[in-house]
């Protein structure tokens, strides 16, 4: 009941509807979970009857539009701290984690005593050599750790901020005796709040953090928190888009915005890019197990000297696989592709993961969760090593500390060694990337979509990156953004989401675009968008706008053909890929589809001396050959149709169309057992239905001499 009405109060807020919101939230005032807001809402409430009083009486009152909005802040905001309570009592895992912060709260003064206190006391510690100078570091961290654990864990159960709390969380986060890990932590903490439950002044204190901070990563996760920070009332606040214009209007930030969308998107293709390393990779680095690598690269092992002399060339072509599949990796790597997402997600469930700051918590070596590991390593560098070189984010680098923890004992000397100088992170890390805040933000992606993928607390927070599809990682399109962002901003992620197939985010990214920014650009991206959607004449009508804005534009021209090809709008296709194939002869595909198009009209004689061109210059491109073949066919030339079909089925994997293809040739020239034989193929290869395959090719058998009785007959002697 309470989050029904939380919804409904939720939604007239949305349509400014104070009176509708008001009756929406009334029930709560009787329910004793609820107790802190009873009277703020009984407050709201008698202010707006006397507001409706004055009314009543006919007083003017030129301030009365701006009294009304200020009460519907008022509500919002203590809608949102509804929201949060009823989030934590109805659910035993929330109620857990926001149990942990403690009661009562730490105060601001305290926790600016605590915070510079930890710095000044480990400067003096530094300086003061001793027999206990470890144990005393030991307890400083362990103790300072337990305080910014429970400062998290209260930031991101907190209700909602008065400009003193965003005063002081700015002048304590800007200021040069907070440490920068401290910093950074709890901006994730006021991240994980306010896209949770919009807070206007945590929204504003990420912003001014971002804008004022000279700490990168500092800075980078202030800008992600502020971004992602959305709010569907967000025309109750003012000054939220003010900051919205302001922030948008820079060049430099709009650059980063951009950058982040796509790196977004990156991180959501994880497992896919996991799958493909799995697939293509792993097979090849398996295979090769005469290989290590080492400091000074990838080296050969001792191995069978026969094998040298059975096969003298396996040794380079093995190199040369392992070599390739390393640079495919590395290339994926340098693509903004997460590589590690696959390996580190099996090494989440340490009991240092259990606590909720340990996700955000930038790598430091003196990190309490790592004192096990730093007492095996003893003297060696590793951890800091790991700092400073490792191509991970922050929870990897933790991860793989607490891994190394558990075998270093059985680790060979040498590869310690090159764990202690970095010799193995290869050439994977560089100073000039491990410092770019580019690579900083995609890093603390990454983070957070580890948190959101594994960590068990995620269902107490908002997920930004959305689920399936990944339309809601698309905060471009949110409402608050509307007017704010370059409409060539917008459709760079346009293409960037048709590259990646990325079909949802493109339509809500479309339909985010304003009419007066469609140009031929926004028309072929509608396109391609309505044409995966199925809906071929609305592509059509999309794409003929772009053809007609950007007469020369190739890639509009080729995407109506296509259109108007699934439509078999063939003349009109067939013209299209004439302009194509005019423009540029030297193009395969544009003389491909002009063959196709032409052999779809009836002008099979036309299209195949093209064709015999194309397969002179492209012997081994089955493509071509398919199309020859089926153009050989439609011009009753049967027996050299048939060579080029038994070429298709000679070669590896030949396609199930091919056997279908292959059929109607034999067919054609009277072998009814032969094309019974290929049809039967087809259907033990393939998922089609040969009635509904029939169907579709009717023209080209009854041209080729075959009844619609025969039609029918073969079918039944192929069930």
């Amino acid at each position: 009941m309470d989050k029904k009405a939380i919804y409904n109060c939720k939604r007239h807020l949305i349509e400014k509807n104070l009176g509708e919101a008001l009756r929406d939230i009334s029930p709560l005032t009787g329910d004793y979970l609820y107790a802190p807001l009873h009277e703020r809402i009984s407050n709201i409430k008698s202010d707006y009857e006397l507001m409706l009083s004055y009314m009543r009486q006919g007083y003017p009152d030129p301030s009365r539009d701006n009294l009304y909005l200020q009460l519907l802040r008022k509500l919002d905001r203590t809608v949102n701290d509804a929201a949060l309570i009823q989030r934590i009592q109805r659910d035993n895992i929330q109620r857990f984690y926001a149990g942990k912060a403690g009661r009562p709260s730490i105060s601001h003064s305290d926790m600016k005593r605590r915070m510079e206190g930890f710095v000044s006391d480990l400067a003096v510690l530094e300086l003061t050599e001793s027999d206990n100078t470890n144990s005393q570091r030991d307890a400083l961290y362990h103790e300072h750790h337990e305080l910014m654990s429970q400062l998290f864990t209260e930031i991101c159960f907190s209700p909602q901020w008065h400009r003193d709390d965003q005063e002081f969380y700015e002048q304590l986060l800007l200021s040069p005796t907070t440490d920068s890990n401290d910093a950074a932590l709890l901006v994730s903490a006021i991240t994980l709040a306010t896209t949770t439950h919009f807070d206007v002044y945590k929204y504003i204190t990420l912003a001014n953090i971002y804008r004022k901070s000279s700490i990168p990563h500092v800075r980078q996760r202030a800008l992600v928190g502020w971004a992602l920070s959305t709010t569907r009332t967000h025309q109750l606040y003012p000054e939220v888009s003010k900051l919205v214009s302001e922030m948008t209007s820079d060049p430099d930030t709009s650059r980063q915005l951009l950058e982040m969308q796509m790196q977004m998107f990156y991180c959501k293709n994880a497992e896919k890019d996991q799958d493909e390393i799995q697939r293509d990779i792993m097979p090849t680095l398996i295979k090769n197990k005469g290989f290590e690598i080492t400091r000074d690269g990838i080296v050969e092992k001792d191995d069978d000297p026969m094998q040298d002399i059975l096969d003298p060339g396996s040794g380079d072509r093995a190199m040369e696989e392992l070599e390739k599949s390393m640079q495919h990796m590395l290339e994926m790597q340098r693509n903004g592709s997460d590589v590690y997402f696959g390996g580190f997600s099996q090494m989440k469930r340490y009991g240092f993961f259990y606590t909720l700051s340990n996700w955000f918590c930038p790598f430091y070596a003196e990190h309490p969760g790592l004192s096990a590991t730093r007492r095996k390593m003893k003297d060696d560098k590793f951890l800091n090593t790991l700092m400073d070189n490792g191509p991970f984010c922050d929870s990897d680098k933790y991860s793989f500390a607490l891994a190394l923890a558990s075998v270093i004992d059985k680790i060979p000397t040498n590869m310690r060694e090159a764990l202690n100088n970095g010799a193995s992170f290869g050439p994977i890390a560089s100073d000039e990337i491990l410092t770019d805040e580019s690579n900083i933000r995609l890093m603390y992606l990454q983070d957070m979509y580890r948190f959101y993928r594994l960590c068990d607390a995620r269902v107490c927070f908002y997920n930004p990156f959305g689920g399936e599809g990944g339309r809601y990682a698309l905060f471009f399109a949110y409402a608050i953004y509307d007017g704010k962002i370059n409409a060539d901003d917008m459709l760079k992620i346009g293409n960037f989401l048709l590259k990646r197939n990325q079909y949802p985010s493109l339509r809500c990214l479309l339909d985010a675009i304003p009419a007066e920014s469609h140009n031929a650009r926004y028309h072929i991206l509608n396109g391609y968008s309505e044409m995966e959607s199925g809906n071929t004449s609305e592509a059509i009508s999309s794409l003929r706008k772009a053809v007609a804005q950007a007469p020369d534009n190739r890639r509009a021209i080729s995407a109506l053909a296509r259109a108007l090809m699934q439509s078999n709008a063939y003349e009109e296709a067939t013209e299209c890929f004439r302009r194509l194939h005019e423009s540029s002869p030297e193009t395969k595909s544009y003389a491909l589809n002009l063959a196709l198009a032409l052999i779809k009209t009836g002008k099979a004689e036309e299209a195949t001396p093209m064709l015999f061109k194309l397969s002179y210059e492209n012997p081994s491109d089955r493509s071509v050959t398919r199309v020859l073949a089926w153009s050989l066919m439609a011009c009753h030339k049967l027996d050299q149709a048939s060579k080029e079909y038994s070429r298709l089925l000679s070669a590896d994997n030949p396609s199930p169309d091919d056997y279908l293809n292959a059929g109607y040739c034999r067919w054609m020239r009277g072998d009814i057992n032969g094309a019974i034989d290929m049809f039967g193929l087809y259907l033990s290869k393939g998922d089609g239905v040969l009635s509904e395959e029939f169907e579709k090719d009717r023209d080209i058998l009854i041209s080729g001499g075959i009844s619609p009785f025969e039609i029918n007959m073969m079918v039944d002697m192929c069930s």
